[in-house]
């Protein structure tokens, strides 16, 4: 801003409320200007890097901001992504060719989660206004549970300001104790329940917890509709390959039965039916595939795109017959929405906004490593870590920089302790550069499998971080601080 090389015209045009993310980013507001100088402090980058990467980035065009996601899975993290698109927007690159809005990378082709089967209402929100589309993650949740808060939930009920008190847990589709947060919290709130029921094919980590576990069939033992996560040029049609084994049934099958014997009738149509009624109110898949029987023979259709997709092409090129989806109809760097909420930890503009378990957290002096969860190569989330031959490729351990490694004495490959105040992990050690000194990574999803003194053994990095939410709502499992010490 102070060389003036941002895009004037572009936020005169396109955006709202500039001005007062100039007056945040200058100092006008708080006296602290957010100078590169002031941004080393906190990120630990260089200030000269910081600064010639912002001029090369506002000189260039196009220029594409591949924001990723793993920053904005942290506490305040929207505010990470908020102010990546106000960059983007800032520097003019948004809705132009070889540009981008640095927002979640999906192209605009067709929708990315379609219509499904009819759900019921929840009965605590028929007599509500409804909140949806509101900003306040707190309002949405006053009739639900964040998932974050499950574990807080059950053990508090509405003694603790929850819209009930759990007494059963019903677990579909998901391995809820290994993935969820906290999870020596989960333990002791799925033994405060009455009744837990799982469905699934393996004895995870959350299905011995079960009183009632359920064998539910494989992808391979039912027709399903699938579109591409994000966005791609296809849909599948995943074919039937082998009947369904023994006394297993899919978890439509098994709804249906149990509400026969509750009383009430579930559905009216089959599985397929289903998903022939799926395909016929798809906006998309109706329309893009013109044979549905050629289809579902070849398993997967494939649609050719005349041009690049360029996310808000249209409403770059005729903002007035197409304007953004928000309020104003304009790229919003101030949201008054947001200004109405009068809440600090959601500002109308995006800011900084320190995380708890941060660096300057006085837990910090316990517990001086940041943990980061990441993507692991050879799982999808908990899926296939109980598959010896992919165990067996990379092995499960938690990377420490060779500074931090040199300081406690801790070698490559040594067993170690990753612990704080919520539990204990115990796994190899990875020494290596590619990880910044006080920041420490495991894996998610290694299977949850604890030793007699309650200490993991298995991985799993859900035992270290917080059951908590961001304010805007998103899940904070790389905000957690840890100390790491040799085994032994």
């Amino acid at each position: 801003l102070k060389e003036n090389i941002h895009d004037q015209k572009f936020l005169d045009k396109y955006t709202v409320g500039f001005d007062k993310f100039k007056e945040y980013v200058m100092g006008v507001e708080d006296g602290v200007p957010k100078t590169p100088s002031w941004a080393e402090a906190i990120t630990s980058v260089p200030a000269d890097i910081i600064e010639d990467l912002a001029r090369e980035y506002a000189t260039s065009k196009p220029a594409a901001l591949i924001a990723g996601y793993a920053a904005g899975r942290t506490a305040y993290g929207e505010e990470y992504h908020r102010a990546a698109a106000t960059l983007a927007a800032i520097t003019g690159n948004i809705g132009i060719h070889g540009g981008g809005a640095a927002g979640f990378e999906r192209g605009p082709l067709g929708i990315m989660i379609g219509p499904g089967l009819p759900e019921g209402k929840n009965p605590l929100e028929t007599s509500l206004p409804s909140v949806r589309g509101s900003l306040d993650a707190a309002l949405r949740n006053r009739t639900r549970i964040h998932t974050c808060r499950t574990w807080d939930a059950i053990l508090k009920g509405k003694a603790g300001g929850y819209p009930g008190d759990p007494k059963l847990l019903y677990v579909v589709a998901t391995n809820t104790l290994n993935q969820f947060p906290n999870i020596n919290k989960g333990i002791q709130a799925l033994g405060k329940l009455d009744f837990i029921v799982v469905h699934e094919q393996f004895m995870t980590p959350t299905a011995k917890y079960a009183d009632v576990l359920l064998p539910v069939v494989t992808n391979w033992e039912r027709n399903e509709l699938a579109r591409p996560w994000l966005s791609g040029p296809y849909y599948i049609y995943m074919n039937k390959v082998i009947d369904t084994m023994h006394e297993a049934k899919s978890d439509f099958e098994i709804f249906c039965e149990l509400a026969t014997r509750l009383g009430f009738n579930y559905s009216d149509k089959t599985w397929d039916e289903w998903i022939d009624e799926v395909f016929k109110t798809s906006p998309d898949m109706s329309k893009d595939i013109p044979n549905y029987e050629a289809f579902k023979r070849d398993g997967v259709y494939k649609f050719k795109l005349d041009k690049p997709q360029i996310c808000f092409k249209k409403q770059i090129e005729d903002p007035e017959d197409n304007p953004f989806p928000t309020p104003s109809g304009k790229i919003e760097i101030y949201s008054q929405r947001l200004a109405e909420l009068n809440n600090p930890k959601l500002p109308p503009v995006p800011k900084y906004i320190e995380t708890w378990e941060s660096v300057n957290d006085p837990l910090a002096k316990r517990y001086p490593l940041q943990l980061i969860t990441i993507h692991f190569l050879t799982r999808a989330h908990s899926n296939f870590d109980n598959t010896t031959w992919l165990k067996q490729l990379e092995k499960q351990t938690v990377w420490l920089n060779s500074t931090d490694a040199h300081s406690r004495e801790i070698s490559d490959g040594d067993e170690v302790k990753v612990f704080n105040n919520r539990g204990e992990v115990i796994l190899p050690a990875k020494v290596t550069e590619r990880i910044m000194p006080g920041v420490v990574a495991i894996g998610e999803g290694a299977w949850y499998r604890p030793d007699q003194t309650g200490a993991d053994r298995g991985g799993c990095p859900n035992v270290l971080t917080k059951d908590d939410y961001s304010p805007g709502g998103a899940w904070p499992l790389n905000t957690s601080l840890v100390e790491v010490r040799k085994e032994g």
